[in-house]
């Protein structure tokens, strides 16, 4: 530490102090303030029980409606849930009942069921406010479910035309479809989404949606897809087609919570 006699250095090096320690003061509470905030964020991140519900709701009734399309039992089925007291029992047949016959155009009534619920129920909970963010994340959640599972679809249909002798090329190809068709599609629906949502939905404001992480967990079900398509006997091992239902309640949720 510098020490001086001099009356008017020591006056200096007082108020430098002060100011030194006011300053540090100032950040340790401006820190405090931001942690704070964090944790009240974080607190307010609960479980939309309201969307959650109407999601659920969409995606039982696309259920319901491939079932009916694709000729399989419904009322007896339905009738199967009532009678049983027991928990496994009733477990294996709910997801016996949600156990369909998943390709692409299955795959886009669930998404449109499971979107058009969560946004009801996010309408209804938030009484019309937030509507067009609500819309934009809607758009942007199908397109991010059709583009990538067209792309993998029409890749993996070219793989087969082209009829590869050597059984190792063929798995190597498919696998290559499906993450191209995936990595593209992401990029590809980001792009469709935010053209949409900034020329139809929302002139006055012109953001972009990013590719967030959770985009990528939602490609779960195009990797679902893909397996059904390329590996029928390891997606039926896996009980693929009993999850895909499952999965569609992430995309209702995430449009019917948008603030």
């Amino acid at each position: 530490m510098y020490i001086t006699t001099n009356p008017v250095n020591q006056e200096l090096f007082k108020n430098f102090e002060a100011a030194r320690t006011w300053s540090n003061n100032s950040v340790v509470s401006k820190d405090i303030v931001d942690i704070s905030s964090t944790k009240t964020q974080v607190k307010k991140e609960k479980l939309n029980l309201p969307v959650l519900c109407t999601t659920a709701i969409g995606t039982l009734a696309s259920v319901l409606f491939i079932r009916k399309y694709q000729c399989m039992s419904i009322k007896n089925d339905l009738m199967k849930l009532s009678r049983s007291s027991d928990i496994k029992t009733n477990l294996k047949n709910i997801i016996n009942f949600v156990n369909l016959n998943i390709n692409l155009k299955e795959m886009l009534i669930l998404g449109v069921g499971s979107i058009c619920g969560g946004l009801t129920g996010g309408m209804i909970a938030d009484k019309n406010k937030n509507t067009k963010n609500k819309l934009k994340e809607s758009i942007y959640q199908f397109t991010n479910i059709f583009v990538p599972a067209a792309l993998v679809t029409g890749l993996l249909k070219l793989i087969e035309k082209s009829k590869i002798s050597n059984p190792i090329n063929t798995r190597i190809a498919k696998i290559g479809a499906v993450v191209a068709g995936i990595g593209i599609g992401m990029k590809s629906s980001s792009m469709i989404c935010n053209k949409i949502n900034n020329s139809v939905v929302d002139k006055d404001t012109k953001e972009k949606r990013a590719i967030k992480l959770k985009d990528g967990i939602m490609q779960l079900d195009d990797i679902s897809l893909a397996l059904i398509l390329a590996t029928p006997k390891l997606a039926g091992k896996l009980c693929v087609n009993k999850i895909i239902p499952i999965l569609f309640l992430t995309c209702g949720y995430e449009a019917g919570k948008q603030k």
